[in-house]
């Protein structure tokens, strides 16, 4: 899930069921509807086809499709079940939508009605296409990690395994055959040969969190309370682009840490390796977090600002460096609310002692007939 899309001449961001639409000269409010009597309205996925001709929105229910640049609405499409993420496919003909019962549907935008693809036991919680067009890559809150077959997905290619919690973010790493990262609730950013499901790098961003006990502290009370056993911070933004030739950066925001850290991760000659880059400290959480190109972009949906980061060079040192900062949603009259990334904590599976229940009662029955 996303809330900012980012083309070559617009920004995109969300708060509650409104898009802004800015592109650098003037401001454009949506104000998005499924239409249906009771229905949950909060959008939860925004995403720019690849020719970035068409803008989708997508509601729990509901998939809202805009041409770009004049954000004529020319589809709706009604989902039968609540859905956590959308992507395109390659083309930009279809429309992938995961669901949250585990099925992946696609929909052709030029006609009506869509189909099942895959399916999986768990709650989706991402899915995307490789570039060549032959993959299908989901990940759900099972720790898995699926590549399927495409079109033919009743054949698998692979499992992706080796996250201990949730996998929520799946992108494929730019500029590289094969090559796909994964982010968790195990606080990890995992790197993998998505055609034989070879683990082949892991970043654990607990390493570079500073003064950390207390925030872990706080989210394992915060946890506790919910019957769940935590072993690090998850991580709940992630964003990836391509540096040079041999390299990439990738942005993470970790729940409850004030800044958003930054890496480069290089492959020469197969082989990984990373170093930390800068730690950008912000006001608010971030609401999203998305490269494009050489800049980063962070939304901070309390305050309604994006803050942009320009990426340069001094010698062999990266810096990233504010460049600009963009105000949304003003003068909207109406009072939005903010984005609750505390939400991720759903994600977590709750843990039972089954057992210790069955021998209380096993017990309990005992001691009856012994009286």
């Amino acid at each position: 899930m996303s809330l900012m899309a980012i083309s070559k001449n617009n920004v995109f961001v969300c708060k509650g069921s409104y898009v802004d639409c800015y592109d650098y000269s003037k401001h454009t409010i949506l104000q998005l509807t499924s239409e249906t009597p009771g229905e949950d309205e909060t959008i939860t996925d925004i995403v720019i086809s690849f020719n970035e001709k068409l803008l989708a929105v997508l509601l729990p229910k509901t998939v809202m499709i805009y041409e770009l640049p004049s954000l004529n609405n020319i589809k709706k499409i009604a989902l039968p079940r609540s859905a956590s993420k959308i992507r395109f496919e390659e083309k930009n003909s279809k429309i992938f939508v995961a669901d949250k019962t585990g099925d992946v549907l696609y929909f052709e935008l030029n006609e009506d009605g869509g189909s099942k693809l895959l399916g999986h036991l768990s709650l989706l919680l991402n899915v995307l296409q490789t570039n060549d067009g032959k993959y299908i890559i989901t990940s759900d809150r099972d720790e898995k990690i699926k590549v399927s077959c495409y079109p033919n997905t009743y054949n698998i290619q692979t499992y992706c395994l080796g996250h201990k919690e949730f996998v929520n973010h799946i992108e494929l790493v730019p500029g590289t055959n094969g090559y796909l990262s994964s982010t968790s609730g195990d606080g990890t950013v995992k790197f993998w040969n998505y055609i034989d499901g070879t683990i082949l790098y892991t970043i654990d961003t607990y390493m570079d969190l500073k003064n950390n006990d207390g925030i872990k502290q706080e989210f394992s009370r915060l946890m506790d309370e919910e019957g769940i056993e935590i072993n690090s911070l998850p991580v709940v933004g992630y964003t990836i682009t391509k540096y040079n030739e041999y390299s990439s950066l990738i942005a993470v925001s970790i729940h409850s840490y004030m800044k958003v850290l930054v890496y480069q991760i290089s492959i020469i000659n197969d082989q990984f390796t990373h170093r930390f880059v800068k730690d950008i400290t912000v006001n608010n959480f971030p609401t999203a977090i998305k490269f494009y190109n050489l800049t980063l972009f962070v939304y901070d949906s309390i305050n309604s600002v994006i803050n942009e980061y320009q990426v340069g060079t001094n010698n062999d040192n990266i810096l990233l460096n504010l460049s600009r900062v963009n105000k949304v949603f003003e003068n909207m009259g109406v009072e939005l609310g903010s984005h609750d990334h505390n939400s991720i904590k759903l994600l977590f599976k709750r843990k039972f002692d089954n057992v210790q229940e069955y021998r209380e009662r096993k017990k309990q029955r005992l001691d009856k007939f012994a009286i």
